[in-house]
Order: structure tokens, then C-alpha cells, then sequence
């Protein structure tokens, strides 16, 4: 008879541990469900889903183009790269057209944002 009463608690704390559980992944589906909604709603402003659209086909275009590929391998080459020299090196590295043309490439990019403040 005691051994009955130790399964049945057994089985009490089983049960339990997985009303726990179905509560907590049950919460966790709502909030993700609801999290999922107010994304799908924003995108009722025209603004932000010609927005979402025009970043889409861009991304699209950059990964056509190879370009999204090559920018991860000029990351992982830039992480490891040491960077010797002081300002004379930087000063030699301002006379490289590729150093100017980039230069300028920032430039014109904060210029553009700039303007549209």
C-alpha cells in the first residue's frame, strides 16, 4: 500500500512539472503570436512597407551582385588584420587612390544622410 502512495506522488509531481511546462510554453507561443501581429500591423503604414519593400529588393540586388559575400570577406580579413605603423604609415596610405576614393565615399554617404534629417 505504501508503495502506491510513493507512485502517486510520483505521478502528482510528474503532472505537475508538465502543467508547468505547457503553462510556460503556452505564455511563451502568446507573446510571440502577439509579438508576430504587431509586426504584420505595421506594416499597414504604407510608409513603412515601402520602406520594408525597397530594403527587400535591395538586400536582393546585394546578394545577386555577390556584393553581401565579398562585404563578409573584407570583414573577416579586416578582424585580422594588425595595423603597424603610426602617421607616417597613415599619412603614406592618404596618397593610394583607393584611400581617396574610399575617403570620399564616406564622405558623400554622411553628406547624403545628412540631408535627409
Amino acid at each position: 500500500m505504501e508503495n502506491l502512495k510513493g507512485v502517486t506522488e510520483i505521478e502528482r509531481f510528474m503532472q505537475a512539472g508538465s502543467d508547468a511546462l505547457t503553462d510556460n510554453i503556452t505564455e511563451r507561443l502568446a507573446t510571440t503570436a502577439a509579438n508576430g501581429l504587431e509586426a504584420v500591423d505595421k506594416l499597414n503604414d504604407e510608409d513603412i512597407r515601402e520602406g520594408v519593400i525597397k530594403l527587400l529588393d535591395l538586400i536582393g540586388n546585394l546578394n545577386r551582385s555577390g556584393a553581401i559575400d565579398e562585404l563578409s570577406k573584407v570583414a573577416e580579413i579586416t578582424a585580422k588584420q594588425e595595423c603597424k605603423g603610426g602617421i607616417f604609415s597613415t599619412i603614406s596610405m592618404l596618397g593610394k587612390p583607393e584611400t581617396q576614393r574610399s575617403l570620399q565615399f564616406l564622405l558623400n554617404a554622411c553628406a547624403c544622410l545628412q540631408k535627409c534629417k
